[in-house]
C-alpha cells in the first residue's frame, strides 16, 4: 500500500508534468489545496479551451490499488470551489471540466468524520469513470 507522502508526491510529480505539457505554472500559494497550476497562456486540449488565468486541479491515482480500480479523491469544498469558478481537472493527461466531474459524482459525497484532516466530504471516482477502458493499456474489466 501506498502512503499519504508517496500520494502527494505523485500528485506534484502530475502537477509539474503538465506544467511541462502545457503553459501552465504551478500556484504556489494553492498547491496541493483547491487548485494547482494556473494557465499563463491560452491553450486547447482535446477540443476543451483554457485561457490565461484559468485555475486547475491535478489529480493523480494507481491504476491499481489492491484489487481494484484506482480511485481519484475528491474534496468537496475544493471541488464546489472549481465548478463556482468553472476551473477544470487534468486527469491522466486529460482536461476534464469540473462541471463534468460533477455530473460524474452526481451529488454523492462522502461524510470524512472525524479523521477526515479538516476535509468534512468527499467522493471517489474510478478512472473508469473517465477513460473508455477499451482506450487504456491492458483495458481489462475489474
Amino acid at each position: 500500500m501506498t502512503s499519504v507522502a508517496d500520494d502527494r508526491n505523485r500528485g506534484i510529480d502530475v502537477e509539474d508534468e503538465s506544467c511541462s505539457q502545457w503553459p501552465l505554472e504551478p500556484a504556489a500559494e494553492n498547491r496541493g489545496k483547491w487548485s494547482d497550476p494556473v494557465a499563463v497562456d491560452h491553450f486547447g486540449f482535446n477540443g476543451r479551451s483554457v485561457s490565461a488565468g484559468d485555475r486547475l486541479k491535478c489529480k493523480s491515482c494507481w491504476d491499481r490499488y489492491g484489487s481494484r480500480r484506482g480511485r481519484w479523491w475528491i474534496a468537496r469544498a475544493a471541488h464546489t470551489r472549481l465548478v463556482d469558478r468553472e476551473a477544470g481537472y487534468i486527469l491522466r493527461m486529460s482536461l476534464v471540466r469540473a462541471s463534468r466531474v460533477d455530473q460524474l459524482i452526481g451529488g454523492r459525497w462522502t461524510h470524512c468524520g472525524r479523521g477526515g484532516k479538516g476535509i468534512e466530504q468527499y467522493r471517489q471516482l474510478p478512472w473508469s469513470a473517465v477513460f473508455d477502458l477499451a482506450e487504456t493499456l491492458g483495458g481489462e474489466q475489474a
